[in-house]
């Protein structure tokens, strides 16, 4: 039934899209012709002009299968969706441009296929938000869950049922854990129950038939693995298991042969192409440009205002470490008393530090102190997004101790950055910051770079 109600959806969503884009064709056709810019050569034939919906829908829905918005189960935010479903037109609307050069017995006006493209992510990306919205009232009204059975019990278990549990429009619903211990039995994670033993998985299986089988315990054979894998694909169970272990595996993970033997390794990042960082440094150059020339006057102000409460320095240069681990100046709004570290050493700032000025504060929740950071980026120590940098002194204890820590200094230091605006700042886990930044590392593209600068906007959990 699950299969079944995956490619409902999935047929659901495609058809919903070719409606989406047809109609998004009709009224970007009517407003070139008919209604904003009409042309002197009066308004072409609807039918000779709608056989371009032949070649537009097809170019359409490919991409959206690229950009994997057709896959059956997606835990994506719906920012994310729209923020892909834009990407693809846009990808569609190039495309087509190029394509109507070699079209010579009819001529398709350009600044249609731009009108198109603007109603395109409108109209798709509405259509998109309310499928969502519909789907996710459903998995609140419990239907259409899939049921979820967890064979281990720990820390990665612990988490996934608290996510389960937080995020109930995902429709991930854990109907019961296995564990080890049999004192255990009868107790609950994170409100999911633990019903039996790890060595009952199989019967448990069939007595709870899940939609979902999750594999948590580290301890199972290679053989006993391949029987659980047997078992679930037997009864049409999807199968899954848990590979961050030590947070080693990661999404851009591939495989190469040499010979005939097939080696594991990661692949390039997207920021190891060079066209790609140029994109990201031209936007950088441009934004923080932009940035900083708005922000100028505002800037004056807040540099007398501190300078006015106490005398002191309006700026405070900081060493951090970024890219390839190269130590650079980050220059702040000093939002701290003089010599606010001379008896404690390097410390993190915490809530309701008593190290910080009353003006500081402010400057702190609203995420104003660290505007000046633009000169950073128009330098080229830093970049608009990325991992944001931390101290040499905390580096050097970290690398010790988290793995994969230095993975992040690959790509160049961020004024803000992926694992910040999901609230990951100050005094917060750096086992979560690292796999968030290494999320956004394998993951980059020039549109979640606006994601994140959008989010940042409204992302003020844990400025202090």
């Amino acid at each position: 039934m699950k299969y079944i109600n995956s490619r409902r959806r999935i047929v659901g969503t495609v058809v919903l899209d070719a409606v989406m884009i047809t109609l998004s064709f009709f009224v970007a056709y009517f407003v070139r012709f008919a209604w904003i810019l009409p042309t002197d050569r009066g308004i072409p034939a609807i039918a000779t002009y709608a056989q371009l919906l032949f070649v537009i829908i097809p170019v359409y829905l490919w991409l959206f299968r690229e950009a994997r918005l057709y896959e059956p189960t997606r835990h994506i935010r719906r920012i994310e969706e729209i923020f892909l479903v834009v990407k693809a037109v846009t990808y569609a609307i190039v495309i087509l441009m190029a394509a109507t050069f070699f079209f010579r017995e009819y001529t398709y006006t350009r600044l249609g296929l731009l009108i198109l493209w603007f109603f395109s992510c409108v109209f798709i990306g509405a259509g998109r938000y309310i499928l969502i919205q519909w789907i996710y009232l459903r998995r609140l009204q419990q239907k259409n869950l899939i049921e979820v059975l967890i064979i281990g019990t720990g820390q990665h278990t612990h988490h996934l049922a608290l996510w389960a549990k937080n995020n109930p429009h995902y429709g991930q619903k854990i109907v019961g854990v296995l564990t080890h211990d049999p004192a255990n039995l009868g107790k609950h994670v994170e409100g999911a129950p633990i019903v039996g033993l790890t060595s009952q998985w199989e019967e448990f299986i069939e007595k709870l038939h899940p939609g979902l089988v999750i594999l948590l315990d580290p301890s199972f054979s290679r053989e006993t693995i391949t029987e659980i894998v047997v078992a679930c694909e037997d009864r049409l169970i999807e199968f899954k298991m848990g590979a961050d272990t030590h947070g080693l595996i990661a999404q851009n993970v591939g495989v190469e042969y040499i010979g005939s033997i097939p080696l594991l390794g990661f692949r390039p990042l997207p920021l190891d192409d060079p066209w790609n960082r140029f994109i990201k440094r031209s936007f950088d150059m441009f934004l923080a440009t932009a940035a900083g020339l708005v922000f100028l006057p505002f800037g004056a102000v807040i540099a007398a205002l501190i300078k006015c409460s106490d005398g002191g320095p309006v700026f405070y240069r900081q060493e951090r470490t970024g890219r390839d681990g190269r130590n650079f100046g980050l220059l702040k709004f000093r939002t701290m008393k003089p010599d606010a570290e001379k008896e404690t050493g390097p410390v993190w700032a915490k809530k309701d530090d008593d190290r910080r000025t009353a003006f500081g504060e402010f400057l702190r929740r609203t995420n104003l102190d660290e505007v000046p950071q633009l000169w950073n980026i128009l330098k080229g120590d830093m970049s608009l997004v990325g991992p944001r940098p931390e101290r040499p002194h905390f580096v050097n204890q970290f690398r010790e101790s988290i793995p994969r820590y230095m993975a992040r200094h690959k790509v160049k230091s961020g004024l803000t950055g992926w694992a910040q605006v999901h609230g990951l700042r100050g005094n917060t886990s750096i086992h979560d910051r690292v796999k968030y930044d290494l999320y956004y590392m394998e993951n980059w593209s020039l549109l979640l770079d606006i994601e994140i600068i959008v989010m940042t906007l409204f992302a003020f959990k844990n400025a202090y």
